[in-house]
């Protein structure tokens, strides 16, 4: 009787840590989608004799990878929550150590893994 008690009071706290983990990756996405709509002044590759590569098609490609990176850190931030939420008081800042954590620990893999296969 004891375990179900503390589960449903423990349950509210975890949504709102994974709420505000959410919330800091929907930020981060929309930078970066907000980064596609600048107008930039290089969209020509009339001069280009082989690969062209623009500004506009750099930023197309950050919200392409920022998309795919950030939703992984965001699965990786669902179970972090969890553990930092034995530790912190604050549900809310529990998801926002989580969403930090989870970023990082995903950037030093992708780090990792590019190291390896140069």
């Amino acid at each position: 009787m004891l375990d179900q008690e503390s589960t449903t009071k423990r349950s509210p706290r975890y949504g709102t840590a994974v709420l505000t983990s959410f919330l800091w990756h929907v930020t981060a996405f929309a930078a970066a989608w907000l980064n596609t709509l600048v107008d930039r002044e290089d969209n020509s590759c009339d001069d280009a004799g082989g690969f062209c590569f623009t500004a506009k098609d750099g930023a197309d490609l950050l919200l392409a990878v920022s998309a795919a990176f950030l939703f992984f850190s965001m699965m990786l931030s669902l179970v972090i929550a969890a553990g930092f939420l034995r530790r912190v008081r604050s549900a809310v800042l529990a998801g926002t150590l989580a969403a930090l954590s989870s970023t990082a620990v995903l950037a030093m893999g992708a780090v990792a893994l590019l190291a390896l296969q140069s």
